[in-house]
């Protein structure tokens, strides 16, 4: 009599057909956990108080993997130690760094990579569209496919490369803004804001910055002025001899400016394909 197979008759899931087994935010929290507790190394007594489980159970091990899927970590005799994009996360020296080590976690994941490649800058697919999507661009099984795209929304929001438009639509970034957690909690004096208007025919928002405060243009900088189809005009004021710490700010608004741009394209892609 042949042998039946085991009661789930599923055959053993190829290796890396799940998604980490924890999410990206926590594993962002155990490499702080990590650093705060040794420096940047662990044993695996200091992990598993980290962690709440023993360090013979399922659990652990499977925990220590995700963190060296991550690249977060990397495993020595019974140690763990922070690999450089974890140090950059634990212990970060700047934004810049932080922000970069971030993605690369989530790069370091290659269904996470393949999706991100696919869609950055432009609007991510409905859930039904982008399974399918991960089941042939990565060969995922069916059955899996959804917890993939659950477990990409939520690392990629972690990442910060996740963006709600404010017509509802989400979108990849190529780089990250500074994330909710990371905002100060009162707007700088003369930071400019986001604010959005009804369009003149009622149909869609139109977005601008506007300065909390306003001050005289001065002639003493690069002005740029572009005319728009309507007859308004776009213009950028950058004064001669501004501060480091100015420019980085400069730079932090013009990713918000790119991102009102990038949202008016596609909204315009979007009206033309309908």
């Amino acid at each position: 009599m042949t042998p039946v197979k085991d009661a789930n008759k599923v055959e053993r899931l190829k290796r890396g057909s799940n998604p980490p087994y924890i999410g990206l935010a926590e594993a962002f929290s155990l490499a702080r956990g990590i650093y705060e507790q040794g420096g940047g190394t662990a044993s695996y007594d200091v992990f598993s108080r980290l962690t709440g489980n023993s360090s013979s159970s399922s659990s652990f091990v499977k925990k220590v993997g995700a963190l060296k899927a991550y690249g977060l970590a990397i495993e020595q005799s019974d140690i763990l130690i922070l690999t450089e994009n974890g140090m950059a996360i634990a212990a970060p020296t700047s934004e810049i760094s932080a922000a970069s080590a971030k993605k690369a976690a989530l790069l370091n994941i290659s269904v996470f990579a393949k999706i991100y490649e696919r869609h950055k800058g432009k609007l991510l697919p409905a859930d039904e569209f982008l399974k399918n999507i991960i089941e042939q661009d990565s060969g995922i099984p069916k059955e899996l496919s959804g917890t993939w795209v659950s477990a990409f929304k939520g690392a990629s929001q972690s990442a910060g490369l996740l963006h709600t438009r404010p017509d509802g639509k989400t979108q990849i970034m190529e780089s990250q803004l500074l994330a909710p957690a990371e905002m100060p909690s009162e707007p700088e004096a003369n930071s400019p804001k986001t604010t959005f208007s009804p369009s003149s025919n009622g149909n869609s928002r139109v977005a601008s910055v506007v300065p909390t405060t306003v001050s005289p243009l001065s002639a003493s900088g690069n002005v740029t002025r572009f005319e728009l189809s309507d007859g308004r005009v776009a213009e950028f004021n950058i004064p001669f001899g501004i501060s480091a710490k100015d420019a980085k700010r400069l730079k932090s608004y013009l990713e918000g400016l790119k991102l009102i741009i990038d949202a008016a394209t596609t909204e315009a892609d979007d009206l033309f394909q309908t």
